[in-house]
């Protein structure tokens, strides 16, 4: 969690008197007492009242405070503001808990616009299968952006000039090791998976990025 509160007290200090007014607001209505802290109970109502029951519970509540105390105060509450704006999510497979490092997103789910939310899992139940989900082709954030500047780049050539693109950021990423004798049959499905074209696509190598940008428009 101290990684996430780094990260919002860094849009905190960016952020704009509007947006920190905002956040002040967002403090004060789950503060009616207003003694300057939030309370369990006065928290998991509020989170009910704006539609976040999945985080009205104890648990997310002491993930949220910072070790030794009680209560929320001032610093959680910006870090909460964080959680809920960015869409940070809550694990889609067998544990259901808040992830507070990295997960797996369904590209397809992501896409669709008529999709709420994207469905995302932990990396512990990815890695274990431990979810059930209708499509099959994941990436972690850092991944599915680079897939998306990809994507945009080579929409960006081929409207320049269709004829002169060439399909050098389809290159696939480097081969894997092959597996040995022991290997079991779900280490080879999970090598099956990897190899899929949008994960081809999204880790594209350097030097197949930089051949793509001296292509003739």
């Amino acid at each position: 969690m101290e990684d996430l509160r780094q990260t919002a007290m860094a849009y905190h200090i960016a952020a704009t008197d509007e947006i920190r007014q905002f956040i002040q607001v967002f403090y004060n209505e789950m503060d009616p007492k207003d003694n300057r802290q939030v309370e369990f109970k006065e928290f998991s109502k509020y989170m009910e009242t704006i539609g976040c029951q999945h985080m009205a519970s104890d648990e997310f509540f002491n993930e949220l405070k910072q070790p030794g105390n009680e209560v929320l105060y001032y610093d959680d509450i910006i870090t909460l503001f964080y959680i809920i704006h960015s869409g940070r999510p809550f694990c889609g497979g067998l544990c259901k808990k808040f992830v507070k490092g990295m997960y797996f997103t369904c590209v397809k789910c992501f896409s669709d616009h008529n999709i709420d939310s994207a469905f995302s899992v932990c990396s512990q139940c990815f890695g274990a299968e431990a979810y059930q989900h209708c499509h099959d082709d994941f990436l972690d954030p850092i991944v599915l952006l680079r897939y998306k500047r990809i994507e945009a780049l080579k929409s960006n050539l081929n409207e320049r000039s269709p004829s002169s693109v060439t399909t050098v950021l389809m290159d696939p990423s480097p081969s894997l090791p092959a597996s040995s004798s022991s290997s079991s049959s779900h280490q080879s499905h999970k090598m099956a998976k990897t190899n899929s074209p949008i994960i081809s696509t999204a880790i594209v190598p350097a030097m197949s990025y930089q051949q793509s940008k001296q292509v003739s428009f």
